[in-house]
């Protein structure tokens, strides 16, 4: 039941995607399969001797198959056109729900299974509903042949049931098994492609040990891949076992037809005739859909592990409240607040639960907010929570004295600009059209107009090192302009002159603008620039002195 509903429901994503287009698919479908059958009936009639050869039969048999190859061209490109369709709609879903699903759910399921069910999962789902046309087309031609079995003899029908159904039943008997083996291969993907991650992550590590290299190699990824190997040939090797049975269960029926039933009961010449004219004429369109079982099979393990991830196609934990052009992508505010704001979460490796907070905290326009601590005291976790990636579990945050609630949670993040410590740089500029005139100027601030210029709304590379890709994400943050911005330690990988620049120059500029500005860091030679200096120790926020200015190191920019 499990496997005939997936099936169901990979038909009801080219059903959404066009109803119309759909039943007229349908619809050609059954008029090829009706015109199937009447040339079968045809044929066996002039076989029998029973139909004379005159003009106008022959007419009607041209007639037949003319609109038998027109119907049936027409079902099929009705449904490629569809199953297209709802393959776009389905790419553009799912990466929909990624970007609407809440953070934290994400970072507990992993890059690694995201990638996967966007690689592996979409891969499968596609192959599957490029098979659905060629089954709505067969399932109507062996509709179209049963009603004229129906129409020929019962007994001879009934026969051929009982056969139809021992043969399904052993077929799902020897093939049960390959689908858990495919959901087991499955989930040993998402092991798999966890150590590829390992491996482009630490080739550095890899490299510079040879023992660790290889253990890692025969090992690890030799044992995750093994059991993907030897779960996929042993389900594979039972669908060809399934397969076959069924191209022997032909021979087996036509066998009962020709041999069996006449000794039974009394059957006309021309009956049996027929009936292993539409067996044999059957034994294509069966066939296929028999060899088309694995993509189904293994296309409802993708969709299901898509549900599994929260990545249901019919809905998301966290939908955006509102389009981009419904929401101020520059919203002003006059006080942020987070009012006893509390997160909890497991960290990685660890069975003890973090907790962040209560945080009291409040933020105002052309404040310098300094942020510092130690490593796995908080910090990120509180730049996630004050900038909405994360929702406080108790507590509240409060802008301009109005509470964050899901519904407004999407406006309250137009406010921030942030370049995070795990920052990504995108290779173009999206989202801003008449900012691209202050670009030039932005490189040539920070020394990039050398590295990078920018061709039409992409950059020319993102190819760089780690402090200019750094340099070149705060050029992108600086051009969108919000209200608050947020810093986690973007002066990390930058030389003195670019640490200087960042605190003395662009920092105070952007106070001097009325801009909020949130900056995590070490370098305490800079605190003094700051209006406050807030400390996280084990999750709690603690209020810091300012210290006096530190020599400046010096200014020369290479």
């Amino acid at each position: 039941m499990a496997r005939e509903a997936g099936r169901m429901n990979l038909l009801s994503l080219l059903f959404q995607a066009s109803k119309g287009r759909f039943l007229a698919s349908v619809l050609s479908g059954l008029v090829s399969g009706a015109c199937g059958a009447g040339l079968i009936a045809m044929i066996n009639r002039t076989l029998s001797g029973n139909q004379t050869h005159g003009t106008f039969e022959v007419a009607a048999f041209v007639g037949l198959v003319a609109v038998a190859l027109v119907s049936r061209i027409a079902a099929q490109v009705l449904i490629s056109q569809i199953n297209q369709d709802a393959l776009f709609d389905l790419r553009l879903k799912t990466s929909a729900q990624i970007a609407h699903a809440p953070l934290r759910q994400l970072e507990e399921q992993g890059s690694h299974r995201l990638l996967s069910a966007l690689t592996e999962d979409l891969f499968h789902l596609t192959n599957a509903m490029a098979m659905l046309p060629r089954l709505v087309i067969n399932a109507s031609t062996v509709f179209g042949c049963l009603v004229y079995m129906v129409m020929l003899s019962r007994t001879l029908l009934l026969a051929l049931v009982i056969c139809l159904v021992l043969g399904i039943a052993t077929y799902r008997l020897s093939t049960a098994r390959a689908v858990r083996d495919m959901r087991r291969a499955r989930e040993v993907q998402d092991e798999l492609m966890l150590h590829f991650r390992g491996l482009t992550d630490g080739i550095k590590e890899i490299k510079l040990h040879a023992r660790r290299r290889d253990d890692f190699l025969s090992r690890v990824v030799a044992d995750a891949a093994g059991r993907v190997k030897d779960l996929q040939r042993r389900a594979a090797t039972a669908f060809a076992v399934g397969s076959s049975w069924g191209m022997f269960l032909f021979f087996v029926v036509i066998g009962v037809l020709l041999f069996l039933l006449p000794r039974l009961t009394e059957v006309s010449a021309a009956a049996l005739v027929g009936y292993t004219l539409a067996v044999l004429y059957l034994q294509t369109p069966l066939m296929s859909l028999m060899e088309g079982m694995p993509l189904l099979s293994r296309g409802e393990v993708s969709r299901v592990k898509l549900e599994a991830l929260g990545l249901s196609l019919a809905s998301s934990t966290e939908m955006a409240r509102g389009t981009a052009a419904t929401l101020d992508t520059r919203p002003s505010f006059q006080t942020l607040e987070l009012r006893g704001a509390t997160h909890r979460y497991q960290r990685e490796h660890d069975d003890q639960t973090f907790t962040l907070g209560p945080i009291d905290l409040e933020l105002r326009p052309g404040e310098l907010l300094f942020i510092v601590g130690g490593n796995g005291s908080g910090k990120t976790t509180l730049a996630k929570l004050i900038t909405g990636l994360y929702s406080p579990q108790e507590g509240q945050i409060l802008l301009d004295g109005q509470p964050v609630t899901a519904q407004s949670q999407e406006h309250y993040r137009q406010h921030f600009s942030a370049v995070f410590s795990d920052f990504h740089l995108f290779d173009r500029l999206m989202g801003m059209d008449g900012e691209l005139s202050q670009v030039q100027g932005f490189l040539e601030r920070l020394k990039l107009e050398h590295k990078v210029r920018l061709d039409g709304k992409a950059f020319s590379t993102t190819a760089l090192s780690q402090g200019q890709r750094k340099r070149l994400a705060l050029v992108t943050t600086l051009l969108e302009d919000r209200s608050i911005y947020l810093f986690d330690e973007w002066a990390a990988d930058q030389d003195p002159a670019f640490k200087t620049v960042f605190y003395r120059e662009l920092l105070p500029e952007l106070k001097r603008r009325g801009k909020a500005v949130v900056v995590i860091s070490h370098d305490d030679r800079y605190f003094d620039v700051a209006d406050r200096l807030l400390r996280v120790e084990s999750g709690r926020l603690v209020s810091e002195p300012l210290s006096p200015p530190l020599a400046e190191p010096p200014r020369a920019v290479s």
